[in-house]
Formats: C-alpha cells, sequence, structure tokens
C-alpha cells in the first residue's frame, strides 16, 4: 500500500514537472511601465509589472527578478543594491486565465536616465521540486529624471554675482523711440519687434533691439572634470551631482528672468557635443541634457571652454565645477568674463576675485513604500 503511494506521488511529481517544463513558459507574458516618461529628481513615480498567463495550467510559484539603477528607489524590503546596481523581486501566483498587476511606488533620488530592465522570470511546479528561469527581453521601462530646480536661496553663502548684475531684470516697457541696433531673433521675443526688412535680407528673423531691453546673455560652462587626474571617467560622481543640482538652480534663475543663457558640457551626448544654443525660454532643453549627460569625459575643460568662448564673445562665462583643477584657474586668469563657481575651497595661498566657493544644502530624498 506504501509502496504504491508513493509510486503515485512519484508519477505526480513527474507529470508536473513535464506539464511545467513544456507549457510553463507558453502563453505567459510579462511588461513593465512607468506612470510617465519623464519626472524630476525628489518625485516618486509608479512602476506597474503585468504578468498574464493565457492557459489552464496553473503557476503557483513565479518571481520576477529585475535590474535597474540604485537611484531608483524602492521598497527596502524587496530590492538589494550591489554598487550603482538595484536588484528587485517579486513574487506571483497564478491560476489559470489569470493577469496580476503590481504597483511599485518609486522614488527618483538622482537626475539621470534609468532603465529597468532584464526581467528573469522563475516558475516552479506544483510540489517545488524544480525551477525553471526565462530571460524576458522585451519587458522593459525606461524613465528621465530632471535635476530639480531649486531656489538660489537654498544655496548658502551664493556669491554677488548670481545676485547682482549677472542676473538682472530687463525693463517691462521698453522705449520704443530709442532704437540701439537690430539683432537675431531670441525664443521670447515679441513678434512686434520682429524687422521684417532686416528678415528678409539676412534669411533669418531678426528684432529690433532697445536701449531698454538690453540683457545680459550667460554661457553656463559645467566641468566633468572632478579631479586634476580626470581623464576618461568622472571619478567622484557624487560632488559632479552636486555641481549638475546648483548649474539647474542657476539655468532656473536665469529662465525666470527671461536671461538669454547657453548650457555648455565637456561631455557628448550621442555623437554630439553636451551644448545648447542660446535661448531665453528653453529651460526644459538644457535640464533635459543635464539628465542625459554621462559620467565619460569627452575632452578637456579647456577645450570646451575655448569653443564656447570663441563663438561668443559677448556672453557673461559662469564656470561650475567641483574644484578649480588647473585648466580652471588658468581660465579664470586669463577670461575677464568668467565668473567661477566651485564646490571645494582654494588653497589658503592662492586668491582669484572671479573664483567663489559655493556651498550647497545638503540634499535629501524620500523613501519609498511599495
Amino acid at each position: 500500500m506504501i509502496l504504491v503511494l508513493l509510486l503515485c506521488i512519484g508519477a505526480a511529481i513527474l507529470s508536473t514537472q513535464l506539464l511545467t517544463r513544456k507549457f510553463g513558459f507558453r502563453d505567459l507574458t510579462y511588461s513593465l511601465a512607468f506612470s510617465t516618461d519623464e519626472a524630476t529628481e525628489g518625485d516618486t513615480v509608479t512602476l506597474t509589472e503585468t504578468i498574464c498567463s493565457r492557459k489552464l495550467l496553473p503557476l503557483p510559484w513565479v518571481k520576477a527578478e529585475l535590474t535597474t539603477h540604485a537611484a531608483l528607489r524602492f521598497a527596502s524590503g524587496q530590492s538589494t543594491v550591489a554598487d550603482d546596481s538595484r536588484f528587485v523581486s517579486s513574487y506571483f501566483s497564478l491560476l489559470p486565465y489569470r493577469k496580476i498587476e503590481r504597483h511599485w511606488r518609486v522614488v527618483c533620488t538622482q537626475r539621470g536616465q534609468f532603465s529597468v530592465s532584464h526581467a528573469v522570470i522563475v516558475i516552479s511546479d506544483l510540489f517545488g521540486t524544480m525551477e525553471l528561469s526565462e530571460l524576458f527581453p522585451d519587458a522593459e521601462a525606461t524613465l528621465t529624471v530632471l535635476p530639480a530646480v531649486r531656489k538660489l536661496t537654498d544655496v548658502s553663502e551664493p556669491p554677488q554675482q548670481l545676485t547682482g548684475d549677472i542676473f538682472r531684470r530687463r525693463t517691462l516697457i521698453p522705449d520704443r523711440f530709442a532704437v540701439s541696433g537690430i539683432r537675431e531673433y531670441q525664443n521670447g521675443d515679441a513678434v512686434r519687434d520682429i524687422s521684417w526688412a532686416a528678415s528678409a535680407r539676412s534669411d533669418t528673423p531678426m528684432v529690433w533691439q532697445y536701449h531698454e531691453t538690453a540683457f545680459p546673455a550667460v554661457t553656463v560652462l559645467l566641468n566633468l572634470e572632478t579631479r586634476d587626474t580626470d581623464r576618461d571617467k568622472i571619478s567622484n560622481p557624487p560632488a559632479f551631482e552636486n555641481c549638475v543640482r546648483l548649474c539647474a538652480s542657476v539655468l532656473g534663475e536665469a529662465d525666470r528672468l527671461r536671461i538669454p543663457v547657453r548650457l555648455c558640457a565637456n561631455a557628448r551626448i550621442g555623437a554630439a557635443p553636451a551644448e545648447t544654443r542660446l535661448s531665453a525660454g528653453g529651460l526644459h532643453k538644457m535640464l533635459r541634457m543635464l539628465a542625459e549627460i554621462p559620467d565619460t569625459i569627452a575632452c578637456r575643460f579647456s577645450e570646451t571652454a575655448q569653443r564656447a568662448c570663441e563663438s561668443d564673445r559677448q556672453s557673461t562665462v559662469i564656470v561650475i565645477t567641483a574644484m578649480p583643477t588647473a585648466d580652471i584657474l588658468h581660465f579664470a586668469e586669463s577670461e575677464p568674463r568668467a565668473t567661477i563657481l566651485t564646490l571645494r575651497a582654494m588653497p589658503h595661498h592662492l586668491q582669484y576675485p572671479n573664483i567663489h566657493l559655493i556651498k550647497t544644502a545638503q540634499h535629501k530624498s524620500g523613501g519609498a513604500d511599495m
């Protein structure tokens, strides 16, 4: 009797193993989706896992293993972090013809372009005597996180250059009888100020410029080199992220005051240099560029600074750097238009009037729950 019972149990186990091997992953779909394609640093978004079984075979134990960047913070009890990677696990029980959705609250703690991918589904038979795994390469969700635009009041001891002559408001009601010249059209200019005759001659929109609407243009140079020894990779990522946050604050202040600004960095995004055109009102495009900047250095800062200054000889130049490297010191001496904002103090024996130490407020981010 006992032998018959053991044979029945063995047959049941063997049959469930064979059925699981043959039909376990058949008609099984799995997908991932964020609640939005774009968020801001500090935001909480939702990641939705959807798993669906369209077959009669039940799956009593299903495990999904995901990989993403550590900057996307999931529920601590269901994720582990190793270096810059976060591994997330979730568990399901699927009855025949059943679809299950699981929603994760995810906190965006850092700017960047992130994906949740490398989904591996692990299934087991009814008795838990075997495990099978399969990669679902099409299950991927992507998210772009923009740096948060904080007020400059969040920066302790801001230099006068950020609150004085560089960032000043334009006159709201210009004197349209005091014409100072003609210039190229910029985003935010009034249509009524367009000089149609000059535009026709130059094949590009031109506008009248008045004395009261004269404004400072600003070129912001973001340095990826966090140490003098940096060549191909950023050696101090946390310091650089603080530079990005300060850069976003400067760009946000320029946008608030409608000051034309352009952003350049010694990096490449795809095949193109990381730089934008001069614009009053292009904040989102510049924040998007900041989010896309990788951790690889494309060229020395001196090359980027020289190219930016030669292409625009009128703008005020603001350099944002983690520390005053040798290239930065040389640029501060040779370029009278430059104001250097550094997160690391200068050596006591060196004094430069246009280099300013910036102390940013402590960056905080919230937790996450599933």
